[in-house]
């Protein structure tokens, strides 16, 4: 999943971004989802040729929170798909009527975040 946050940030695609702190609290043994899920006026089209997706993940402390992340058709369908249609159906139901997105996670989880406790790279100081 972090590699097409890479992807969205290195291409400028417009929604999602690679992070260490992002890294450093998506789940590693956990399953994350991605599904194509664009608002009616977000279709891919010739001047906007990705596919906007939602996003399932699940944190480091367990918590699932939902999420936009813009993919390339062409590496959405590379992925491999490893679920059952009905249980598709639930993932995205799920990812659509979670309100905690990684912005309000972060929130909350900030004040007790250091790179000693959660393992990401120190920012630089000037």
């Amino acid at each position: 999943m972090y590699a097409l946050y890479e992807e969205a940030g290195s291409r400028r695609l417009g929604m999602g971004s690679a992070s260490p702190e992002l890294r450093a609290h998506l789940d590693p043994n956990a399953p994350h989802y991605l599904f194509p899920d664009p608002a009616d006026y977000y279709w891919p089209n010739e001047d906007r040729p990705w596919w906007e997706c939602r996003v399932l993940l699940r944190m480091v402390d367990g918590e699932p929170i939902t999420g936009s992340l813009t993919v390339l058709p062409e590496t959405f369908t590379a992925l491999p798909s490893t679920v059952s249609g009905i249980r598709q159906r639930r993932l995205a139901l799920t990812a659509r009527m979670l309100e905690r997105d990684y912005y309000l996670w972060w929130r909350d989880h900030e004040k007790d975040c250091s790179p000693q406790r959660c393992g990401y790279p120190a920012e630089p100081t000037a």
